[in-house]
């Protein structure tokens, strides 16, 4: 069993003045020695992207959850939840005597939401350490920003096929989308049934003429400088699904009617497919995590770095893990199937005698705990389950090879600069 799965209760104590973490612990799992972790989350719950007056408000005729602050914004459940999440990370790294200002790095994308998580994350963690984000207008930090670095003819074709695959059907010249479709139609079931929640039959959208959502129009837009975008139906069956599943998070409801769990997990299976196509099909996933790989491979050789906090999206998490051959395992206890709200990929480095090892997890709240029914704590932790690489094997103890993960990242990287050089573009 991992030091991350076999928590007991301990306590910590973070020294504010001096900005740094105390913990009394040696750290040692079956003669592993925890030498850093670092951390890529997702932000925690925010509200709906969409605002008031949207089409999002047009499609049912019940009246939305107050969220309480702006479209896209960290809700204030989502804030707590963080915080409690920074809290069972400090008792987790119980094998640090310190971490502080010169031996960690909490860096968020310039969203007020991945902001507010970060700084609530800190809050939980270790107050008086610094949040770092490039802007202050809540742009993009191009680390973060999955959006392609160039484009043209010839790689928007390898890119559309990529995407038609994840429906197991090729495109063709009358019908580009056709894969796409295909993998759309598997989600009929659970698009009818969020039909019922919505009350969509009487909904304006509806204007009584009709029966459900459309599903026939769509366009992929593949853009330099732009991440992957979808216009058309689907793209509205997604805000829907979305927004559903956060207003589940602050009611355990949906318009005042009890919903099961399981019933809000097949809403949030609506949500996959969209991820799946424009950010996980392994072209676009190379291409627009690069930034990315890069830096979580430069954390993990940083000897001198104990701790690193990354915070950005959903979208983020699913190229990440598509570009490096990462399987996330299908979640339990959460209504998303593979990067639930808040949910966190974690890194740990070990040292064994004079060997380096890696050992990968996904860490999330429960549906419980997200609803704050049942609380974070080392008592009752978050949802801890193993990654796995493809291809890649682990000792007898459990862990990678330093040297096997850090060659997947190579991989990587210079898939991405193969892709440079066969299509032409010239990066500055």
């Amino acid at each position: 069993m991992k030091r991350i799965l076999k928590l007991a209760a301990y306590a910590f104590v973070c020294v504010v003045a001096s900005a740094s973490c105390q913990a009394d612990n040696s750290g040692r799992v079956d003669g592993y020695i925890l030498e850093d972790e670092v951390i890529f989350s997702r932000h925690n719950i925010r509200s709906p992207l969409s605002t008031s007056g949207s089409e999002l408000s047009l499609i049912t005729p019940y009246k939305w959850v107050d969220w309480g602050v702006e479209a896209a914004h960290l809700t204030g459940r989502g804030g707590r939840i963080e915080q409690k999440m920074g809290e069972w990370f400090r008792a987790d790294l119980k094998a640090f005597a310190s971490i502080d200002r010169d031996n960690s790095l909490f860096y968020s994308n310039s969203k007020q939401r991945t902001i507010k998580t970060g700084e609530k994350f800190i809050e939980g963690f270790c107050p008086g350490l610094p949040l770092y984000y490039r802007f202050k207008d809540d742009s993009m930090d191009p680390l973060f920003n999955p959006a392609y670095p160039f484009m043209n003819a010839r790689l928007q074709e390898k890119i559309l096929a990529d995407m038609n695959a994840v429906g197991g059907v090729e495109g063709t010249p009358e019908d580009p989308y056709r894969g796409i479709f295909a993998a759309i139609g598997k989600l009929t079931d659970e698009i009818h049934y969020m039909e019922e929640v919505i009350g969509f039959k009487e909904s304006p959208y509806a204007g009584g003429t009709l029966e459900h959502l459309p599903l026939d129009k769509m366009s992929i837009v593949l853009t330099e400088g732009k991440e992957p975008g979808m216009t058309g139906d689907y793209k509205l069956v997604n805000s829907i699904a979305d927004a559903l599943v956060l207003q589940y998070y602050e009611t355990g409801k949906e318009f005042g009617k009890e919903i099961s769990v399981d019933d809000v997990r097949r809403i949030g299976k609506v949500k996959t497919v969209y991820d799946e196509v424009l950010f996980a099909n392994h072209t676009t996933a190379v291409l627009v995590s690069n930034p990315l790989v890069r830096k979580i491979k430069e954390e993990i050789l940083d000897s001198d770095r104990k701790f690193t906090f990354l915070c950005g999206h959903d979208s983020n998490i699913a190229s990440i893990t598509a570009a490096l051959g990462i399987r996330l395992p299908e979640t339990t206890g959460a209504v998303e199937f593979t990067s639930p709200i808040g949910s966190k990929i974690v890194f740990q480095k070990y040292r064994k005698d004079e060997s380096l090892f890696v050992d990968v997890h996904i860490v999330y709240a429960a549906v419980s705990q997200l609803r704050e029914t049942s609380p974070i704590s080392v008592q009752n932790p978050p949802i801890v389950l193993q990654i796995e690489f493809e291809g890649l094997s682990r000792n007898k103890d459990g862990y990678y090879r330093l040297e096997d993960i850090i060659g997947r990242f190579d991989d990587t990287i210079a898939e991405f600069e193969g892709l440079v050089k066969e299509y032409g573009a010239i990066l500055q």
